[in-house]
């Protein structure tokens, strides 16, 4: 198994907006243009005295290789690193021919002789301990090397540098192709790269027809990115720059070959739900922040492409039912949209995956009537928590629903917040804010909805609470798009009215402010889903910007330690942690760690089997463990199901935000239940 790491940000922040901005624009622009891109990119290549083939498929590709390297009589290929010769399998092609293949880049190297694919996309080896490695190396090479880093990678210089001397072809790869003057632009932290490009006689690069870009200016804007977001650095060790420019001077290299492969991403730029993901610099950001990848590593999360991109690129190079396979592991968090420098909203194309795939369980269909089941629970409350406590009821559950019997859940209060509000606030049509609840405070635990609302009207602004459905994530998190778009389509013409009349909306749950926010107008795409999205707010966010409050608001309180859980989709809609400062606001000493998911991802981490609890549970032990490392007595958090997570796995008393801005403000709470939020 992988380490997972505390630390979940992709290094984003210390990029100026305008890289990021020029980057989206460069990539942009590669997708709208593709088939013109790469004819420019033959043609300049061609005019350079280079060779292009153009592979339509995988098979192309191999084939083209394998003839043009037995036509010369190549004997020994050395490669630098390259996933699109991982993705068209060149190694075992190579090799059934009889012609020796030498991986030079470490990672690469080590995974290869131990007979593995890489399991991640930068790191290849990342998944082998030094142990191990050093136990390859005198099994493979018959070498002696300590279990120091420095040792092995000194082995493996003087290893490698006989296949240097002999190799005939040098096989790389590309991070960039600049289709104006047909250069190739590969990025490295080791210096094999040049290597491999400038000794053998003959030189192929392979890239993906998505890594062209139109000018060096559009090159350049990659280049400032990549390596922040890749491996946190401002630039990386070697920016190489090779072509058949100037071959005639060399002193070596003699023929220059770029293959450019299509393999399904032509006719993805022409799909609405996959195009977005032919702007990826493979910078491996999503794989690091993932929590799912780090339990599961590559090899289980992940085809040749792993990790949450490596679910969309599975789509476009194999199909959608081989992504498929790997997209249950996706937990929808949005982690990865969030690390993601050109902004693929990576959780709403797995999403589409999903929908598209043959198939669907009947247990997912189940999780998706998450809503039914809590409205069930609020007339039902005494009968649904003895079903969730009792160990027989909870078996029974775990083989119809595939609820794992281990998870903890929340206990219902009664009734329901609409039932409890009555009239006036659902048929109040002028209103300075529209509270938007969602399932957990609308049935499960209303007092959390009506704390809400009492705290808006303290700082003195008019509230309705129409009977809105609840914001419909399971239906997005499975696939079942067709439901999902029928919930979206109905909470936008309930709230769409409130918005012309100038009502703000607000979401005490991140996930629904999520949804309203982020997922309703790329399900929709409709004018009222982009205006309910710009007038919706999540709930800490809005009294911390906009609400009118004084310097301290409880200053007579006695300070405690809390500690304060960052949930997954307010990272999207409020980066700068306004929940943080209203906490300390409040006199409370706030602590903080930013590992990322809590593992929970709603009702994915209720599910049994590895799919679900077994990784969530791995998840949030690792969670728990830092939590309770800082010392603190309570956890604040927004999420009702990061609140169940964190409950079960610290034991800590996790109560939702407002709780404390509420206390501030004098408003009385009715005797706080440890098992609800």
């Amino acid at each position: 198994m992988l380490v997972m790491s505390q630390k979940s940000s992709s290094g984003m922040e210390r990029l100026h907006p305008s890289y990021l901005k020029n980057l989206f624009e460069s990539r942009q622009k590669t997708v709208e243009n593709l088939e013109r891109l790469v004819s420019l990119t033959i043609e300049s290549i061609t005019k350079a005295g280079g060779n292009v083939y153009l592979a339509k498929t995988a098979e192309d590709a191999r084939r083209y290789i394998v003839e043009l390297a037995e036509s010369r009589g190549v004997k020994s290929v050395i490669k630098s690193k390259s996933m699109t010769s991982e993705e068209i399998d060149l190694n075992n092609s190579l090799i059934k021919r009889g012609i020796e293949v030498v991986e030079t880049d470490l990672g690469e190297r080590i995974v290869q002789l131990a007979g593995q694919r890489p399991s991640h996309i930068i790191a290849p080896a990342v998944h082998m301990s030094r142990e191990e490695i050093a136990k390859l190396v005198k099994e493979k090479r018959k070498g002696e090397v300590t279990t120091q880093p420095e040792d092995i990678t000194r082995f493996f210089r003087r290893d490698l540098w006989n296949s240097f001397q002999t190799a005939d072809m040098g096989v790389t790869g590309a991070n960039v192709v600049v289709a104006e003057t047909g250069h190739v632009v590969i990025v490295t932290n080791e210096g094999n790269g040049r290597l491999v490009a400038t000794m053998p006689r003959i030189i192929v690069s392979i890239a993906g027809v998505e890594k062209i870009v139109e000018s060096w200016d559009d090159a350049f804007n990659v280049l400032r990115v990549l390596p922040v977001t890749a491996v946190g650095r401002d630039a990386t060790s070697y920016i190489s720059v090779i072509g058949p420019h100037g071959m005639s001077r060399h002193a070596t290299v003699s023929e220059f070959h770029l293959v450019l492969l299509d393999n399904g991403r032509l006719k993805a730029s022409s799909e609405p739900w996959l195009r977005d993901a032919l702007r990826c610099i493979r910078c491996a950001a999503c794989l690091d922040t993932c929590p799912t990848y780090r339990i599961l590593g590559g090899h289980v999360f992940g085809d040749i492409y792993t990790g949450p991109m490596g679910v969309p690129w599975t789509a476009i190079t194999k199909g959608i039912q081989s992504a498929s396979e790997i997209a249950k592991y996706c937990v929808s968090c949005s982690l990865c949209l969030h690390a993601c420098p050109v902004q693929i909203d990576i959780p709403l194309t797995i999403s589409w995956i999903k929908h598209s795939a043959s198939g669907k369980s009947l247990r997912e269909k189940m999780l998706t009537m998450y809503e039914a089941y809590a409205r069930m629970g609020s007339r039902l409350p005494r009968l649904f928590n003895w079903l969730q406590g009792s160990r027989y009821s909870r078996r029974i559950m775990e083989s119809l629903l595939g609820i794992d019997k281990r998870r903890l859940m929340h206990r219902f209060r009664g009734g329901s917040l609409y039932s409890v509000l009555g009239e006036k606030y659902l048929g109040r049509r002028e209103a300075d804010l529209v509270y938007f609840p969602d399932t957990y405070a609308a049935y499960i635990d209303w007092e959390l909805g009506l704390l809400t609302v009492r705290v808006l009207e303290t700082l003195g602004y008019n509230v309705a609470v129409p009977k809105a459905l609840s914001s419909g994530m399971p239906s997005i998190q499975y696939g079942l798009h067709s439901k999902a778009r029928r919930t979206a389509a109905r909470n936008v013409e309930l709230l769409r009215e409130y918005v012309r009349e100038g009502s703000r909306i607000v979401c005490s749950e991140p996930t629904a402010a999520y949804c309203l926010r982020e997922a309703y107008p790329k399900i929709l795409g409709t004018p009222a889903a982009e205006g309910v999205a710009e007038a919706t707010w999540e709930l800490t966010s809005f009294i911390a910007r906009e609400a009118k409050l004084s310097p301290t608001l409880a200053s007579q309180q006695t300070q405690i330690n809390v500690f304060y859980h960052y949930p997954c989709h307010s990272r999207i809609l409020s980066p700068q942690k306004p929940s943080i400062e209203l906490l300390r606001r409040v006199n409370l000493n706030v602590f903080t760690v930013d590992y990322g998911c809590c593992g929970i991802a709603g009702t994915w981490g209720m599910r049994k089997g590895v799919e679900g609890f077994l990784i969530s549970a791995e998840i949030g032990r690792r969670v728990a463990e830092i939590v309770l490392e800082t010392g603190c007595m309570e956890i604040a958090t927004e999420s009702s199901v990061c609140a169940q997570q964190l409950r079960q796995f610290t034991g800590l008393k996790t109560r939702h935000t407002v709780r404390y801005i509420a206390e501030s403000l004098g408003i009385q709470q009715r005797d706080y239940n440890v098992l609800n939020f």
